[in-house]
């Protein structure tokens, strides 16, 4: 078994490899960036209140619990291709303040996947409401798609809701459906991912990687007698266990041979 961590490049990048596709130019892929950022899905007004200290924006209450790791002020935010260009483009990186662009590379067959994301040390909240990244647009709830593109469902969007299932935690975050009045808005978001293969592609891996690491997490937890959830995640973390680096890599191969075959030439990895 590997348990290993991939390759991670942060701070100034560069320019990934250009993904072909259906020969999406930027402007066609900033496009879909400004109808989802266009797009002020507030699942309940002052959400913030109902949770009592903005949890999703820090998620401290939760790293509180650890005593190794996050002890340094930080937030993480995914991001989908071409997220960080469009940001730059429309000069809302300094919303942020001290961060990284960061990369992880992870090889898949004779394809890579590059997993972007915002590592913000920005105090509270790592970003401001108007221009939030798409994963704050849509927390808590992750939509789940077909292949096609059509959506079929929602669930948890990150690993401490995971965490808080496993340990039958009281969840932290009040908002658990979709409210009526903003379901548009959130079918709006959906549809823009969804209308481009590779964000697709890059939601359905990211789905599929915080389940992975959910189900190795859970049975790590129910094997330890005594030990909090938090400090399981803590050791698999410091450990590097926590992803079975073949395993998760036969599960995303499985996913591109989908794609691959749904979309044809446009759909295309490197």
């Amino acid at each position: 078994m590997a348990d290993d961590i991939p390759p991670t490049r942060t701070g100034n990048c560069g320019p990934l490899p250009e993904s072909d596709k259906t020969k999406m130019t930027a402007t066609n892929i900033n496009a879909r960036f400004e109808r989802i950022y266009a797009t002020d899905l507030v699942y309940v007004s002052d959400c913030w209140k109902l949770c009592g200290d903005a949890h999703c924006c820090s998620f401290a209450r939760y790293k509180s619990n650890f005593k190794m790791i996050a002890r340094t002020p930080f937030q993480e935010l995914p991001l989908l291709p071409g997220e960080y260009d469009f940001l730059a483009s429309k000069g809302w990186l300094e919303q942020f303040g001290d961060h990284d662009h960061k990369v992880v590379d992870f090889e898949v067959g004779k394809h890579t996947i590059h997993a972007e994301s915002i590592v913000s040390r920005r105090m509270n909240c790592a970003c401001n409401h108007d221009t939030r990244p798409t994963i704050c647009r849509l927390y808590p709830l992750l939509p789940v798609f077909e292949t096609s593109g059509r959506l079929i469902s929602t669930e948890a969007m990150g690993i401490y809701e995971e965490m808080e299932a496993s340990a039958k935690l009281d969840p932290v975050c009040q908002i658990s459906s979709l409210p009526l009045a903003e379901t548009n808005k959130f079918l709006a978001i959906a549809d823009a991912i969804s209308s481009t293969p590779e964000h697709l592609f890059y939601i359905e891996a990211y789905r599929m990687t915080k389940r992975h690491v959910a189900d190795r997490l859970a049975k790590k937890y129910e094997a330890t007698e005594g030990r909090s959830i938090f400090t399981v995640f803590e050791t698999g973390m410091l450990r590097r266990n926590l992803i079975d680096t073949d395993q998760l890599r036969a599960e995303l191969g499985k996913l591109i041979v989908r794609f691959e075959q749904h979309y044809g030439a446009a759909f295309k990895l490197n």
